[in-house]
């Protein structure tokens, strides 16, 4: 999200002069493009972050309302998580989104790809900068259960007592399984029960042992075949296909951050309670109001939003299951925008950026980004046409703006009649264009009083 700095010049400066020819220093007020409001009943209006995505230097503009110390504090740490990642792997800038999504979402990742894609050094690294108690195993078909989960404590047992010697994943926050797939039937029961209930039961006498799991992140090079393994592969609400670097210049920034010092030494810049926050705040936004969306709930808006798209999907043969659509992606949108910030622009690009993560294999999810790709048509360059026009605004190319802006705000939505699950879409850029050229033309107003 782009902020957009209407300046406002002491002494009378005059609005085309930019800051920097403005000896006074003029103030400059910061305005962000989108300002979504929230409400719930009986409760205080959780505050609506601001700041643009990592990478794109956006800085967090001010906000709607007084956002919590901490809870802006949390977010920017995780942004500097996610930005200290691509600095570091090159390439894999969904893997890293899918990973922070999973972690804000408290939901499991799987990382699917060829050997040597970076998927054990991005998860450690990850778990290095959140300074998180991660566990790792490598497993074969031969892995034992005890190799696992821990052993049984012989001493013990020679003195008639039974006790397990559990091992690091049971107080681990983030748990990292390689080749996660190739488990055998007793670990599978294990994982089952780890992933759902975040509880491991002893399989000789059923104790239940609570665990400290926050994410599960799983790694394989393939997708599994096997009926037996869909019970656990459904167990990942996020799948990310990862593939070698595919471009030269992939490759060369790939040599320099990996030999001109980059992560070198990894210091953890955020921490667990930074994810725990985050995901106390989504929770919330799910059942917060949009009063730029008609003052409803976002769960509504999500519903609109997708439902149409999805059974277009479904006409291509990609199926959402009752429990990811109800359950698993709407806390998948909800970590989204405690991330890249609540903003009307953001609710309505969730759902296309986060589907390709639900694909169960790699020509699926090459279908969804193509079916994706195709049908926003019309939307995408309305799309553009926004985004020119809040950097116009932010160079102080007023006319220029103005020209976009309202080149937007003649679309005819009659186009979309045989593509209505795009109409939400337009419309919440129409309401974005209306919102921004009103506001400027108010600015302009107040200077040429």
């Amino acid at each position: 999200m782009f902020s957009v700095f209407f300046p406002a010049p002491e002494g009378g400066g005059h609005p085309t002069r930019r800051p920097g020819d403005d000896p006074m220093k003029s103030k400059v007020l910061n305005m962000a493009i989108e300002k979504s409001s929230f409400s719930r009943a009986g409760a205080q209006a959780p505050t609506v972050p601001e700041a643009g995505p990592a990478g794109t230097g956006v800085q967090p503009g001010a906000p709607s309302g007084r956002m919590r110390p901490d809870l802006n504090t949390a977010r920017e740490r995780l942004l500097q998580v996610e930005k200290a990642l691509n600095s570091m792997i090159i390439g894999h800038e969904d893997a890293i989104l899918a990973l922070l999504v999973g972690l804000v979402a408290r939901e499991h990742v799987v990382l699917i790809g060829p050997p040597g894609t970076a998927k054990t050094f991005l998860v450690k690294t990850l778990a290095r900068l959140l300074n998180a108690r991660h566990y790792s195993y490598l497993l074969t078909r031969f892995t034992s259960y005890d190799e696992v989960f821990g052993a049984i404590d012989i001493t013990a047992l020679t003195r008639g007592e039974y006790k397990r010697n559990w091992s690091r994943i049971i107080n681990s926050e983030i748990v990292f399984l390689d080749e996660i797939f190739k488990a055998n039937s007793a670990i599978l029961n294990a994982l089952l029960s780890l992933l759902q209930e975040r509880i491991v039961y002893d399989p000789l006498t059923g104790t239940e042992v609570k665990a400290s799991l926050h994410t599960a992140v799983g790694a394989s090079n393939e997708v599994p075949e096997d009926a037996e393994l869909q019970a656990l592969y459904d167990r990942f609400a996020i799948r990310v296909f990862v593939d070698y670097l595919n471009t030269e210049d992939l490759v060369l920034k790939a040599l320099e951050a990996r030999w001109n010092g980059n992560g070198a030494t990894i210091t953890a810049v955020a921490s667990m309670n930074d994810v725990q926050i985050m995901h106390d705040y989504a929770m919330t936004i799910l059942v917060s109001r949009v009063k730029e969306l008609e003052d409803n709930e976002l769960w509504r808006v999500y519903h609109k939003n997708t439902s149409g798209l999805l059974k277009e999907l479904k006409k291509n043969g990609f199926i959402v299951s009752d429990r990811m659509y109800i359950e698993k992606l709407p806390r998948l949108v909800a970590a989204y925008l405690a991330l890249r910030g609540v903003t009307v622009e953001n609710i309505m690009n969730a759902p296309y950026d986060l589907l390709p993560f639900l694909a169960h294999t790699a020509s699926e999810k090459t279908m969804i980004v193509q079916f994706l790709t195709n049908s926003l048509g019309e939307i995408a360059e309305l799309s553009r046409k926004l985004e020119e026009a809040k950097k116009q605004i932010n160079a102080w190319n007023f006319a220029t703006a103005r020209s976009l802006l309202e080149e937007i705000l003649s679309f005819d939505m009659n186009k979309l009649a045989e593509k209505s699950w795009l109409k939400p879409r337009a419309e919440a850029i129409l309401a974005s264009a209306r919102d921004i050229l009103t506001r400027m033309n108010q600015r302009l107003e107040g200077w040429s009083l």
